[in-house]
């Protein structure tokens, strides 16, 4: 579970991106960041799962990286973060370090796009980046038998052409849960991959 330094991080962290949805700046300017319940809620499942290698699409200025280091350092893993906004990495990388959860966090920079292929198997992951690419990334996995994957904002912007993909796929068991602005957890019963 998150400690109490972690959740005062996360709680700086949200303040911040509300502050900014309500100056109405450009989206490009705001910080993307997983809901305080959203986060709560992957650090949890992460860990109670025992999700040793977790993956981050999207991590933004680290509020869900917070989340997914803490529950790595619960069972000895690791957290892989993807983002290609180098500002907001690194910020992210110095929250973690001053939280003492960096040993549990590599960080890559770039776009998860060309990043994908080419990294191992996960036992967790969390989508939560340009909505249009949830489906595409969704197919680039690779997920462990039994591995878990969350989807953010699947109520906020009604990404049903996501969760109608996921749920098609054989061996798979989704559910949409409102938490936050919606969480699509996936679990992949069967397949070692997602895309068949």
């Amino acid at each position: 579970m998150l400690g109490e330094r972690e959740r005062a991080e996360i709680a700086r962290l949200w303040e911040r991106k509300l502050r900014q949805d309500e100056l109405g700046l450009p989206q490009a300017e705001r910080h993307r960041n997983l809901e305080p319940a959203s986060a709560e809620f992957i650090c949890a499942l992460a860990a109670g799962v025992g999700a040793r290698r977790i993956l981050e699409i999207g991590g933004s200025s680290g509020l869900s990286t917070i989340a997914l280091a803490a529950a790595a350092r619960q069972v000895a893993g690791k957290v892989t973060t993807i983002e290609h906004e180098p500002h907001r990495q690194a910020e992210a990388r110095q929250t973690l370090s001053r939280l003492d959860l960096d040993p549990y966090a590599e960080f890559i920079l770039g776009d998860a796009a060309s990043v994908l292929a080419s990294l191992r198997e996960f036992d967790f992951v969390l989508i939560d980046c340009e909505k249009d690419d949830y489906v595409r990334f969704f197919d680039m996995l690779h997920v462990s038998a039994g591995g878990i994957v969350v989807a953010d904002n699947v109520i906020s912007h009604a990404l049903t052409r996501y969760v109608a993909h996921v749920r098609s796929r054989p061996g798979v068991e989704s559910v949409t849960l409102p938490v936050g602005k919606g969480l699509e957890v996936t679990r992949l019963a069967g397949p070692r991959r997602a895309a068949l």
